[in-house]
């Protein structure tokens, strides 16, 4: 009975323990869909390739390695059953939180945007997955507020047509193209 229980809790922990945090601008939590999100121009200034690394303590990959090294241990008979199962419970946690963190580190690109519908047009800088195609020069959005905002890249093309059928033009632009 009791194999069958941890096999059922470790298949339950898997899927959690490869889980991406959520930082591409195009992947989106349930709760941010059918949601209104501030989206600002932007002008790209300069964008910086990082590793993004898991900063998480404890993870599924913790939980995993503890039930592994404790399931492994339960053969062990005499005086130093309880304490081989404690043991092999604490390296096989250590050993699956070192082993997510090094499966969860991506790459990334910290990305400095003046904000050009802010007056002081203030610089921001925002580091996300390195899944979009971002360079210095580029117009983009910067989509949503805090820690939740996301640089999204947008084509010059798709600049001068939203002018053109809006009417408007925000300061720095001009026919989609950035004076900065």
């Amino acid at each position: 009975m009791k194999p069958i229980v941890l096999a059922i809790a470790l298949a339950a922990l898997v899927p959690s323990a490869f889980a991406a945090d959520n930082s591409s601008s195009r992947r989106f939590g349930t709760s941010e869909a059918l949601s209104v999100q501030d989206a600002r121009l932007g002008g790209v200034l300069m964008v910086r390739p990082v590793q993004l690394k898991s900063d998480k303590k404890v993870n599924a990959g913790s939980a995993i390695g503890a039930a592994v090294g404790y399931g492994a241990a339960r053969k062990v008979d005499g005086d130093y059953r309880n304490a081989a199962r404690v043991a092999a419970g604490v390296i096989g946690g250590v050993a699956g939180t070192a082993i997510q963190n090094g499966l969860s580190g991506r790459r990334a690109n910290e990305i400095y945007v003046r904000d050009l519908s802010d007056n002081r047009q203030r610089v921001v800088a925002i580091v996300q997955d390195a899944d979009v195609d971002v360079r210095e020069g580029d117009q983009v959005f910067l989509v949503g507020k805090g820690s939740k905002t996301r640089v999204v890249p947008i084509s010059r093309q798709d600049i001068g047509d939203c002018f053109t059928s809006c009417g408007t033009t925000p300061p720095g632009f001009t026919s989609g193209q950035s004076t900065h």
